[in-house]
């Protein structure tokens, strides 16, 4: 599953009935003996913690529901083969409190067994009580019930709208699929299913197979049974309902059908997914050297999503803005963003799908490799994206999730379902992605390859562990790596190494210390160690050098293979080992000075990344960044512009008002022109580069510049894009209206709020509530944030309707208060996987003063949220470590600007 693209509310605020037939009476659940059954419950009917007991297991699963998306309610009927390996009096599966079931059939031991339902139902689970003892052997089991489906809710099955049609989505990972049946809702369970969808005539039904069978059952309905699935766990299972276009995308090299699946009308909107997903399979299926596993590769649009994505096999959904785009509005982002997500969930097919972690513990196993996958895809797929520079920025963002000391490890010991939540977290995904790729490098990508082939080889078709992924690397390498492995994936933290050279007698060597990266204000002990594989790269003269060790402690040394002592020296060469530099001495001068010439662009990128990170620590002056920036600010390459833009953009909650003219004239001076000269006009023939840059110049120089001219020229456009939507090109919307919105008044935030109101199209509608949360007006931000409490839009679109108010110090203080004060209204309205990182709203107050504050009012709600206990430890620590770098780095930054 790909990670919601736009981060729930914390990481923003820091930076059915029978196809429509009469719907049956209500009836109790079966909360009371049915014939032969015994009188009371035996003892021993205690619910299980978190695991289902290991007395039976699922061997085969049927289920039949009836589906209109219309409705908030639903039927099914679910039967299990069972394998029991052991006698039991009870048996025990998932199942959400929302489901009633109406009727149990049990056979086994010879003949049928009456059941009692445990009651009161225990939360999540459905507990049946045997008659007599069920001996070890097989059995079958059949439930009949009910249940509900949510209107965008995003999880179990759910209902959304779109242009006035009703459609119907499932989203069971991690353990939703009790919300759509009662189940063995783990990953271990991995068994064949057969679905079957009775729906309305007219409308299309698609799950994780072909179509076996469609039966016109009378009465407008009909009944669409698919062919039986290869062994999956419950959570990868999938189905849609609803009146889809299904768009031709071609085949397979193996002959499997690949369909775009939209809501009605869209086809026309999917032609780069459909231009790009059979190149992005081939190269998948000549990595993994073995065809894609399943019958068919539907990608569906879901109007409403919690995630980015969802690898459902045969059945990939997508978030509908990632896979439907109209022609005017296609975008050099989109291409990117639609060939990342498949990459990353087509990986899945095979690291997942194929073979499936054992238990939610391996998380790392499916999302680490997926997202390590994807990059290393793209990367082939399209060269000229520099999708190696974005390589080294996701583990540097990695990093910053990893300086906290509340931050998990890869691998994490799962005892709660909190657990479960915190476990698809940017750990799991940026730090594994980058542990992956330092291993691959350390032993080579043909080994690593060697390792991954064998692994799925062994385990196919099958779940897989920890233990088993790194036996097969250790095979492949011909050497232990479990060390290497253990130290990066079993424990949290980044490394910092510093780096001294030495030079002696003709011969030079690098002195090298690792310990643990802290930031300023933490309280995090330094005394880690890690098996760290060290990469160097030098130069002396014309001479250049690679050289790599391992450090297995705290102090290691590294002798070069220079003929003199070294001009240079790159800690981490190409950027792709995880842990921060510290170059000793004159290494950290020496090597800014040569890096424009001597380096990678990723290496660039990567140091750049390692100075902020180290100014941070304390242990590099602000001031050393901050000189940086009038060179970076001309370089020819928009990811170290980008960086520049990032020193000088960082420092803004720094300035203090009376030196806030100089701040705006030091942006303009390093950027204006070149703002200008791009302009608010694409022009033809300007390369990838160019593109990308412009958008990002144009909202620094205009908007945190407050350059005028920049200003009255989006405010103009905005006006026109009212009535012509080509008036602005689609690479540069988003900015130009938030640039003329925030400096707006109340009658364009009116015009605003009414096409949004009438927008039917989602990206519309979007870009207009985007443009609403850019006001700056305090009565507009007012106005913003209490939509949010209305039925006027669904949350999650207007989200940021909640987040403006916290971009401008004039706003934030009542920003909070209104978070704050309308809290229970706001988590209602959330989907249940955000409501957690509301604790993120104080963050971005930036008072470690107020904590007990924050902390008396936030903690009893948060803690009682999935996930909600560690989100609330990481709020509070990305509190204090804002306020002691603001206190750190303010005086640095005030003196740099009186020069200005």
């Amino acid at each position: 599953m790909l990670r919601a693209m736009n981060r729930p509310l914390a990481l923003a605020l820091v930076a059915a009935c029978s196809g429509g037939a009469k719907a049956p009476s209500p009836q109790p659940p079966v909360d009371k003996p049915v014939a032969g059954a015994p009188k009371e419950a035996p003892p021993d009917a205690t619910p299980p913690q978190l695991r289902l007991p290991d007395t039976v297991a699922p061997q085969r699963v049927r289920a039949e529901l009836a589906i209109d998306p219309a409705s908030e309610d639903f039927t099914g009927t679910i039967a299990f083969d069972l394998e029991v390996k052991r006698e039991t009096r009870v048996l025990w599966l998932n199942a959400d409190e929302e489901i009633a079931v109406d009727k149990v059939v049990l056979e086994g031991g010879g003949g049928p067994i009456a059941v009692t339902q445990v009651t009161p139902k225990p939360k999540e689970y459905l507990g049946l009580v045997l008659a007599r003892p069920l001996a070890a052997g097989t059995a079958k089991l059949t439930i009949t019930y009910r249940g509900k489906q949510h209107r965008n809710d995003g999880t179990g099955i759910y209902t959304a709208q779109e242009a006035g049609d009703w459609y119907a989505f499932t989203q069971f990972e991690a353990t939703d699929a009790r919300e759509a049946f009662p189940c063995f809702d783990e990953p271990s369970f991995k068994v064949p299913w057969t679905i079957s969808i009775r729906t309305k005539k007219e409308l299309a039904a698609f799950s994780n197979t072909p179509i076996a069978s469609e039966k016109d059952e009378g009465n407008g309905q009909k009944l669409v049974t698919f062919a039986e699935t290869r062994p999956l766990p419950s959570y990868l299972v999938a189905f849609a309902v609803g009146p889809f276009d299904a768009v031709d995308a071609g085949k397979t090299r193996a002959g499997k059908p690949i369909r775009i699946v939209v809501p009605r009308g869209r086809g026309g909107d999917v032609a780069y997914p459909v231009e790009a997903t059979r190149p992005i399979v081939d190269l998948l299926e000549d990595y993994f050297g073995m065809p894609y596993p399943y019958e068919k590769l539907d990608l569906v649009a879901v109007s409403v999503f919690n995630a980015g994505a969802m690898e459902n096999p045969g059945l990939v959904t997508y978030r509908q803005g990632i896979l439907v785009t109209k022609p005017a509005e296609m975008t050099l982002g989109k291409k990117k963003s639609f060939a990342i997500v498949t990459a990353h969930e087509l990986a899945h097919q095979w690291f997942g799908d194929y073979v499936t972690l054992a238990w939610w513990d391996d998380t790392w196993l499916n999302e680490s490799f997926a997202s390590w996958m994807e990059t290393k895809i793209v990367e082939k797929f399209k060269p000229e994206w520099e999708i190696d520079v974005e390589r080294v920025e996701g583990k540097a963002s990695a990093m910053g999730s990893d300086s906290l000391d509340s931050a998990r490890a890869i691998r994490q010991p799962i005892k709660s379902n909190d657990d479960i939540h915190n476990a698809f977290d940017g750990i799991t995904y940026a730090k594994g992605e980058a542990v992956l790729t330092m291993i691959e490098r350390t032993i080579g990508p043909d080994v690593f390859q060697k390792g991954v082939r064998a692994y799925l080889a062994k385990h196919a078709w099958g779940n897989a562990t920890y233990e088993d992924f790194v036996a097969a690397m250790t095979g492949a390498a011909g050497s232990d790596l479990r060390k290497m492995f253990d130290s990066f994936v079993l424990q949290s933290g980044v490394p910092l190494v510093s780096v001294e050279l030495k030079c002696e007698a003709g011969k030079a060597r690098l002195v090298l210390d690792q310990r643990r990266y802290v930031p300023t204000g933490s309280k995090i002990d330094p005394d880690r160690t890690w098996h760290l594989p060290v990469c160097v790269r030098w130069g002396s003269g014309k001479d250049t050098g690679k050289q790599c060790t391992t450090m297995t402690g705290a102090h290691a040394e590294l002798e070069l293979a220079a003929k003199a002592c070294p001009d240079w020296v790159l800690p981490n060469d190409s950027g792709l080992g995880y842990y921060r530099m510290l170059p000793k001495g004159p290494l950290l001068d020496k090597l800014l000075a040569v890096a424009p010439k001597a380096l990678s662009l990723p290496e660039r990128v990567g140091l750049l990344g390692d100075v902020d990170a180290l100014v941070r620590s304390g242990d590099v002056s602000n001031g050393v960044a901050l000189g940086l920036v009038e060179t970076l600010a001309k370089d020819k390459s928009r990811q170290i512009v980008d960086a520049s833009i990032g020193v000088v953009a960082g420092i803004d909650e720094m300035v203090p008002d009376d030196l806030r003219p100089n701040y705006q004239r030091l942006i303009k001076k390093l950027y204006r022109q070149r703002a200008i000269d791009l302009g608010w006009t694409v022009k033809k023939g300007e390369d990838d580069n160019v593109k990308q840059l412009r958008p990002t110049l144009l909202a620094l120089v205009a908007d945190t510049g407050r350059d005028p001219e920049l200003i009255k020229q989006a405010t103009a456009l905005t006006a026109k894009w009212f009535d012509d939507h080509a008036a602005i090109d689609p690479e540069l919307v988003g900015v130009a209206l938030s640039v003329a919105a925030r400096f707006g008044d109340q009658k364009l935030f009116d015009r605003f709020h009414a096409a949004a109101k009438a927008a039917k199209d989602r990206a519309e509608r979007g870009r207009l509530l985007g443009a609403m949360a850019a006001f700056a007006d305090p009565k507009i931000v007012a106005q913003a944030m209490a939509i949010t409490l209305t039925d006027e839009f669904e949350l999650r679109e207007a989200l940021g309707l909640l987040q403006g108010g916290f971009a401008e110090r004039a706003t934030r203080e009542s920003a909070y208060r209104f978070m704050r004060d309308n809290f229970d209204a706001i988590s209602n309205k959330l989907p249940e996987a955000y409501r957690p990182y509301m604790a993120f709203t104080f963050v971005a107050l930036c008072d470690d003063g107020r904590k007990k504050e924050f902390e008396d009012f936030f903690r009893p709600r948060i803690a009682k949220l999935d996930g909600g206990p560690r989100i609330m430890d990481q709020a509070l620590e990305a509190l204090t470590l804002c306020a002691a770098a603001r206190k750190a780095q303010t005086p640095g930054v005030i003196a740099f600007l009186r020069r200005q």
